[in-house]
């Protein structure tokens, strides 16, 4: 007798979970009632489901899964406002955090594992859209653009206004860094796809053009 009591500690030692009727130790899924709050699988023993199908102890709305019970949540109608509750404080946090010009982390995800792009003609002026013209400094772009070795960048304006409009020219020291530069093409940057490709300057245009040097 002794023996059969220790192994059987040791079996409800190893259980993981617990009964949500009697609250023995409990780890099997069986039947197929739910909880009634939030509707997930409920973790109740033999011994419990077969009183409950004989009417000796039925399982009412009191039986929950344990997140229902640690949270206090007797129905659907409670389970619903805790839900818009977590909802609503969500939406506040990040109408705050765009309120105080939140600027999104860079995403420069698998950047430095992409291969440079070839560039035979060794070019190494390149044109850069789709940026986002409300957050994109020089600080910003050259992150993102590393390790490439950025010289120049004509920032594009609206000629009537004279905002930046989300377009750039950009000159980089080498060929391979212009086609590493290249490798970024359709990255996501201050939550835009940038769009990235080689352009040669044109004969007859002065480039680089004045007060387009980088900060050092």
């Amino acid at each position: 007798v002794t023996k059969s009591f220790a192994v059987r500690n040791i079996a409800a030692d190893q259980v993981m979970g617990k009964c949500e009727a009697c609250e023995k130790p409990w780890d099997m899924y069986r039947g197929k009632r739910r909880c009634p709050t939030c509707g997930v699988p409920s973790l109740v023993c033999r011994e419990c489901i077969e009183a409950d199908q004989a009417g000796i102890r039925k399982l009412g709305k009191a039986v929950r899964c344990d997140l229902c019970v640690a949270e206090d949540i007797r129905n659907k109608r409670e389970l619903k406002e805790r839900d818009e509750k977590k909802m609503k404080e969500y939406e506040k946090k990040l109408r705050q955090k765009l309120e105080n010009n939140y600027v999104p982390p860079i995403q420069r995800k698998h950047a430095m594992t992409r291969k440079p792009k070839p560039n035979p003609e060794r070019i190494t002026r390149l044109f850069l859209k789709n940026m986002c013209a409300k957050q994109m400094d020089e600080s910003k772009l050259l992150e993102f653009l590393q390790p490439a070795k950025v010289t120049h960048i004509q920032w594009l304006t609206d000629r009537n206004t004279g905002r930046f409009y989300g377009s750039a020219f950009i000159e980089v020291k080498s060929a391979e860094d212009a086609g590493s530069v290249l490798a970024l093409d359709g990255l996501i940057i201050l939550g835009r796809k940038i769009q990235i490709k080689f352009q040669r300057a044109d004969e007859k245009d002065i480039w680089p053009i004045p007060n387009t040097k980088v900060s050092s």
